[in-house]
């Protein structure tokens, strides 16, 4: 069986002569074919307007700041998408498919895709496992990629990574988790798996939240006033 810390090795040596997809034609083509078809369908969806943009709590978005969700997760009309971020989600979602078709490609068992699963009554989809192991696909810029590379991500989560992947392990009692990230702009792949010992443990951030965005009385602001000028 394969190992997970050997995947990003395995997945560039698929690009090298002489070592290649080591699977059966059929093998291959199966393969091939699901992540053509799952591609179409994200495609698809997208412009015929069927995708669903996250407006309620989810295990994905338990991280965020609390007054962002309580805005997301009210009735009140938020500012509509910028034309580019349609075009953004979709390309995050066709990363995903190919990141998880070349780990296929390598020889790495891949289970459980967008399996749902629930914490705290919150539902939320897992992306994979990976040779038995906890996997969410991100697809990174340059700056963001370098702070899974560095495991510096811990200091620095503006977008709650870390509270969603543990949500995730903490709901499918996974005792290893982590990010397979690629590098957008160079293709790089990196592994950074998230420390048992230093996982938060979000039941009772979610039980906070599932009363919260109930209140009528909007959280205090996230970040203090910045001069006008001096931003």
């Amino acid at each position: 069986m394969k190992k997970i810390e050997n995947l990003i090795p395995d997945i560039y040596n698929l690009f090298k002569d002489g070592k290649g997809c080591k699977l059966s034609d059929e093998q291959t083509g199966e393969i091939i074919s699901r992540c053509v078809d799952n591609i179409y369908e994200e495609i698809n969806r997208s412009v015929t307007g069927q995708s669903e943009y996250v407006t309620r709590l989810r295990l994905s978005n338990v991280g965020y700041p609390d007054r962002q969700l309580w805005y997301s997760c009210s009735d009140l009309t938020g500012e509509p998408l910028k034309d580019p971020d349609p075009i953004k989600f979709l390309y995050g979602h066709i990363i995903e498919e190919l990141v998880l078709c070349l780990s296929e490609l390598a020889g790495h068992e891949v289970t459980d895709r967008q399996k749902e699963t629930t914490l705290g009554g919150i539902k939320g989809h897992i992306d994979a496992k990976v040779d038995h192991v906890l996997v969410d696909v991100k697809s990174a810029s340059q700056f963001a990629f370098k702070k899974f590379k560095d495991n510096t991500l811990y200091s620095d989560d503006p977008f709650g990574y870390i509270d969603q992947l543990s949500s995730y392990a903490t709901a499918e009692e996974m005792d290893r988790a982590g990010f397979l990230v690629l590098n957008k702009t160079s293709g790089e792949l990196t592994w950074c798996e998230l420390e048992e010992l230093e996982r938060p443990d979000t039941t009772d951030r979610i039980l906070y939240l599932k009363d919260m965005i109930k209140n009528p009385t909007i959280p205090p602001r996230c970040y203090p006033d910045v001069p006008d000028g001096k931003s």
